[in-house]
């Protein structure tokens, strides 16, 4: 059976900001690559696929082929999967999600929102940056390195906004 590396994909939306973020990991929680960029003011869905897609740019680039996806959007896997959701505004960006997608061996797969707090945190960074980031290990923002380490330990965060 083949090792999995685990994709968390989110976006974040305000009033006046909106940003995305992700991080693979692999099967004990190590971080190996996390990302995070800016949108303009959009529609939370739309910041939900922005973070999937970047992170399944990312997967392919780095040849990452084994992944187990996992999102707090309902919307958005049932939008991948075709369950009687359209959404013409966003179709090529779904188009670029739908043809990545078979190059890997992956699983989507539903997680509460609590269960998605280091992308939620990496989606509010997004929105403040200029650019879309990559991280690694060495340059983790601060806050997250709380976050991914009580990922690892299994314990809840509270939320803080």
């Amino acid at each position: 059976m083949p090792t999995y590396l685990k994709l968390n994909a989110d976006g974040s939306v305000g009033i006046s900001f909106a940003g995305f973020g992700g991080i693979i990991r692999d099967n004990v929680g190590q971080v190996i690559v996390a990302y995070a960029g800016p949108l303009s003011p959009c529609k939370v869905i739309f910041a939900e696929l922005m973070g999937l897609l970047k992170g399944l740019y990312i997967c392919n680039n780095r040849g990452f082929l084994n992944i187990e996806i996992e999102v707090d959007a309902l919307l958005l896997i049932q939008i991948i999967k075709n369950v009687d959701v359209f959404c013409p505004q966003f179709f090529y960006f779904i188009r670029k999600i739908c043809m990545a997608l078979p190059t890997l061996n992956y699983m989507i797969n539903h997680v509460f929102r609590q269960g998605n707090a280091c992308v939620d945190c990496l989606a509010k960074h997004g929105s403040r940056l200029e650019e879309d980031m990559e991280f690694g290990t060495d340059n983790l923002p601060h806050i997250l390195k709380g976050f991914v380490n009580l990922d690892k330990i299994g314990l809840p965060y509270i939320r803080s906004g």
